[in-house]
This record gives C-alpha cells, sequence and structure tokens, in this order.
C-alpha cells in the first residue's frame, strides 16, 4: 500500500474541482515582489513530503502587520490545491492575531458548492484541520511564539502529540475513527492507534491521547458556565445571552471572521412574543452591503433554528 492509497480520488464538489483545476493563490512570493508591495517577506514551512504532506506558507506583511499577499506552495492531494487556495484567500488582509482567530471550520465553510451540505467527506476533512494548523503555526512563530510539536507519534504522516492533541480539541473529538480520519495517523500504519493494533510497539498511543485529552476537555466544560437546559423563552436575560454566543460561537462567528468581521451583543429585550437582539458589527463586518440583508438574515435564521422562533436580530 503506498501514501496515495489513505488519499481518496473521488471528487463530487465542481467548487473544489474548479480549484483543483485553476488553483488561486498557489506559488511563491519572491523579496523583491514583497518589497513591491512595501511589505517583508515571511517564509514557513510546514510538514514534510516523506509524510504525504506539505505546505510552504510565504506572506508579504506590510508595517501594519497585515499579510497583504499570500501563496503556498504545496505537496499533496490534488484536494489540497483548493483547500490552500482559500487558505490564501482568507488570509489575506489579515494580521497574524486576527488569522490565530480563524476556525476550521469556516475554512471548511468556504469549499462548499452547496452552504448546507459538507464541502468534503469525512476521510477528506484532515486537509482541512492541516491547512489551518498550519497557518496557525505560522502566525504564533511570526509572532514570536515557540510551538511544542512534543514527539512524534506515526512515523509514517509525521503526526506529533501537539497536532493530535490540538485536533481532538478542534473537532471534539471522542472516538478513534474520527481521530484517524481528521489528523491521518493511524491510517497506515496501524501500530499507533492501540496495544497490539499493529506489529510494534509504540511510544504513544492514539487511543490513550485520545483519553487523556478528553479528561482535559471534559474538566474545561466544567470549569465553564453551561448553557441551561430549558426552553429559550423561560430563560433569564443572562440565560439568555449565554445561550444566544454558544451558538454564535459554534455556528456564526467563524462565517464573519474568514471575512474579516465579527459581531457582539449589546443588549437583549422581550418584546411581546418576541425576542429581540441587538447586535453590533465589528471589523469588515461594520458597513457591509450585506450585513443588513444576507449576513443579518443567516444569522436571524441560525438563531431561529437553533433557539426559538421568535428571535429578531437588530443591528446598530
Amino acid at each position: 500500500m503506498s501514501k496515495a492509497d489513505v488519499l481518496p480520488q473521488v471528487r463530487e464538489n465542481f467548487k473544489i474541482d474548479s480549484l483543483v483545476n485553476r488553483p488561486q493563490n498557489i506559488g511563491a512570493i519572491s523579496e523583491d515582489e514583497a518589497k513591491a508591495q512595501n511589505a517583508e517577506l515571511f517564509v514557513y514551512s510546514y510538514g514534510s513530503c516523506k509524510g504525504g504532506l506539505a505546505i510552504k506558507i510565504y506572506w508579504a506583511i506590510n508595517s501594519e502587520k497585515r499579510v497583504v499577499d499570500c501563496k503556498l506552495e504545496v505537496f499533496g492531494g490534488s484536494e489540497l490545491l483548493a483547500v490552500a487556495s482559500i487558505a490564501g484567500l482568507v488570509a489575506k488582509n489579515k494580521t497574524p492575531d486576527e488569522i490565530l482567530e480563524l476556525k476550521e471550520k469556516g475554512l471548511e465553510y468556504f469549499l462548499r458548492e452547496n452552504p448546507n451540505k459538507s464541502a468534503l467527506p469525512p476521510s477528506y476533512r484532515f486537509l482541512t484541520n492541516v491547512v489551518i494548523d498550519a497557518l496557525y503555526c505560522a502566525a504564533k512563530t511570526y509572532k514570536g511564539e515557540s510551538i511544542e510539536e512534543g514527539d512524534e507519534v506515526d512515523s509514517f504522516t509525521g503526526a506529533t502529540t501537539r497536532f493530535i492533541k490540538e485536533s481532538i480539541k478542534r473537532f471534539d473529538i471522542d472516538n478513534l475513527k474520527d481521530l484517524v480520519e481528521i489528523t491521518r495517523a493511524g491510517a497506515y500504519d496501524k501500530s499507533c492507534q492501540f496495544p497490539g493494533a499493529g506489529d510494534k510497539l509504540s511510544k504513544h498511543y492514539l487511543a490513550d491521547i485520545l483519553r487523556e485529552t478528553r479528561i482535559e476537555i471534559d474538566e474545561a466544560k466544567k470549569a465553564t458556565k453551561e448553557v441551561v437546559d430549558k426552553p429559550f423563552k423561560e430563560m433569564t436575560t443572562d440565560e439568555k445571552r449565554a445561550a444566544i454566543e454558544d451558538i454564535i460561537e459554534k455556528h456564526i462567528r467563524h462565517m464573519l471572521v474568514m471575512d474579516g468581521g465579527d459581531m457582539e451583543i449589546l443588549d437583549i429585550k422581550d418584546n411581546g412574543e418576541n425576542t429581540d437582539i441587538y447586535i453590533r458589527y465589528l471589523g469588515a463586518c461594520n458597513g457591509c452591503a450585506s450585513a443588513s440583508t444576507g449576513t443579518l438574515f443567516a444569522i436571524e435564521g441560525i438563531l431561529k433554528q437553533k433557539l426559538d422562533d421568535k428571535i429578531r436580530v437588530v443591528p446598530l
């Protein structure tokens, strides 16, 4: 079995197919090209050809610490070209701090042809995971922050303890099958999945890392304020705010951040049978033409679907 055997080759998404055939933001940026944009060149390498997936990120960063241009060189499955194309797009005009606020699900959403259908099958989801991880590592490195990769867990892919732990937290993974799909660790050499899964011993096993990380996740959840499990109409104002913030964080914020924007809740008022949520757009969303149309309808629609159909969102 070769590395290509663990990289499926079936595409059903025209948008991804188009980016594979006509990729964007792919290639390198030279020192001269960066200087022509009054920017400095920053280059970061992630992964390895030996592991079957390598990414080299080029940023032209101006005096305001914004990425005015972004290109990526990639080695891996053809779908990686599509994911890298979108990653190059969303990284532009952002600071490293703003790039660290990007979410994998936001990157995946941009790849969708149908908003209600995942862009990638589960066996491909590792692509958006490694690309967003590469952007995070590049941003942290630019900021001078150290990245402790830990030990290598899978010698075939080069997956480290850091990457596996962060993937578990990023996707809230609770089973070994999903962990293998999201990280590729153990997909070819099963020895690192759990003791006895392969023909050799491993220093670290995915099953152990998953169990230990789940304990960390569960303890963190206990330490945070949990959303009250009762009908939205029966909640207090503080409980409603917590419930709304939870939905925004899980289903809305990533879409806004990918476009360089955000939102905050200013007030919540009960007006008869309706609950009015007053919000303020931040960043690129402030003044955007769709902020009062498409974006607003999307935010209100998700809150109605998840919480209560009498919710109204009012931007100020």
